[in-house]
This record gives C-alpha cells, sequence and structure tokens, in this order.
C-alpha cells in the first residue's frame, strides 16, 4: 500500500502543532534576547528609588541627587518605551524637586541629565513613545532651577 501524501508532496503527514511549537521557540528566544535589558531597567528603577528615599532625608543630598539622575538615564537608556523606565526618570525628578533647596546644582544637573536622555529618546519613533510629558516637566524644572541658580 502507498504512503499518503501531504499538500507538498511529502509522505510525512503534517502537524498543525509544529507550527505552534516553531511560533512558541520564536517568541522564547526574543524574550530571551530582551530580558537582559528588562532586568537592568527594573534593577535601574530600584536603585533611583533608594537614591530618592536616601537623597529626600540627607541633609547633603548632592551625592544621591548624582546617583538618582545616573540611575533614572540608565532606566531610560535600558527600557525606555516602558513605563518603568519613564518611573524611574519621574522619581529623579522628584527627588530633584525635594532636594533642590539643599543643593540647587546638583538639582540642575539631575534635571538636565535626565532632560538630555528624554529629549535623545524622543528621536526614535519607537523609544521615545510617551516621553512628551516627561521632557516637558524636565525642561521646565530645568529652567527654573537655572533662573534660580543663576540670581
Amino acid at each position: 500500500m502507498a504512503a499518503a501524501k501531504n499538500a507538498w508532496g511529502s509522505a510525512r503527514p503534517w502537524y498543525p502543532w509544529g507550527a505552534v511549537v516553531d511560533a512558541l521557540l520564536l517568541v522564547l528566544l526574543g524574550a530571551l534576547a530582551l530580558s537582559p535589558r528588562l532586568i537592568e531597567g527594573r534593577t535601574a528603577l530600584v536603585w533611583t528609588r533608594h537614591h530618592a528615599a536616601r537623597g529626600a532625608a540627607a541633609t547633603r543630598p548632592g551625592e544621591h541627587l548624582r546617583q538618582g539622575g545616573q540611575w533614572a538615564v540608565r532606566a531610560l537608556e535600558a527600557a525606555a518605551p516602558l513605563p518603568f523606565a519613564a518611573e524611574a526618570a519621574w522619581v529623579a525628578l522628584g527627588l530633584g524637586q525635594a532636594a533642590e533647596a539643599r543643593d540647587g546644582a546638583a538639582a540642575l544637573t539631575l534635571y538636565t541629565e535626565v532632560r538630555a536622555s528624554v529629549e535623545r529618546l524622543r528621536g526614535s519613533r519607537w523609544r521615545g513613545l510617551g516621553l512628551g510629558g516627561l521632557a516637558a516637566e524636565a525642561g521646565r524644572l530645568a529652567t527654573a532651577a537655572r533662573e534660580r541658580h543663576d540670581q
């Protein structure tokens, strides 16, 4: 008895589950490729929160402002279109506002770093999604801090 042939002329039967397994493997491969950036972004958010909590209570918040700004920029660079990257930047801007009276120069540096990173990311169609409000707020805070600092 001759073997039955499938639609492609092969004697092997075609199983639709094979295509599903292939698709799942491709999704898994994509997730594995993106996971280091996601982990780095979440870690940067946690460090930004840590420095924000420490800097808001510190009598000399300069180092925490510097570190908080750097970690927020790192979160933006690692995971820009995701909400937790923007959250890190918002936390850093809040830290700058809370500590600006005690160290205006460090707060101005923080605002400038966050603003520069957001503007750089907004140049990309994909990575700049949803960063318009953040860019406007960072710009407003930087301008106001620069005016107070220059006086």
